[in-house]
């Protein structure tokens, strides 16, 4: 067996070195104003783990975590057996292979920001797509001013 040479990961160290940089500065500015109160002015007071203590005695805190909880375990329920048969779904030769990579790789190219604004674009009825559409053939669709067209354009 051949020895693998290792010395390409020194290449990597600047990098790792600046991402660690750029993320601990934060961090510390953090658990630094975490511990501390200020009152404006720059003018900081030592408050410990005081402010710990109580979110963690908190009974809205503890069903707000138990909600995030039951929310995270729920969407993960759904995506996770999706996932799985979207990938046992795709083709694996032919000309389908390279539309349904391109397909699955777009939507995590897009910005979240822009994703919510295009639906926004699309969907108004003055000039988008569907509004303008659903106006076209006669219905009454304006999402912004009647609460059924809101649930139906979700």
């Amino acid at each position: 067996m051949k020895p693998v040479n290792h010395k390409a990961w020194f290449l990597v160290l600047p990098v790792i070195a600046l991402v660690a940089f750029n993320a601990l500065v934060p961090l510390m500015t953090v658990v630094n104003y975490s511990v501390q109160e200020t009152f404006g002015d720059n003018v900081f007071f030592w408050a410990g783990l005081s402010w710990y203590e109580d979110v963690l005695r908190s009974d809205r805190f503890h069903a707000s975590l138990m909600r995030q909880l039951i929310f995270t375990f729920s969407i993960l329920a759904i995506e996770v057996p999706l996932g799985v048969l979207i990938a046992l779904a795709m083709p694996r030769k032919g000309v389908w292979v390279s539309v349904a990579l391109v397909l699955m790789a777009m939507p995590p190219l897009i910005p979240w920001n822009v994703v919510g604004a295009m639906w926004n674009i699309f969907a108004l009825p003055e000039i988008g797509l569907l509004g303008k559409g659903l106006n076209a053939l006669g219905f009454d669709y304006n999402y912004t001013r009647q609460p059924g067209d809101a649930w139906f354009t979700l």
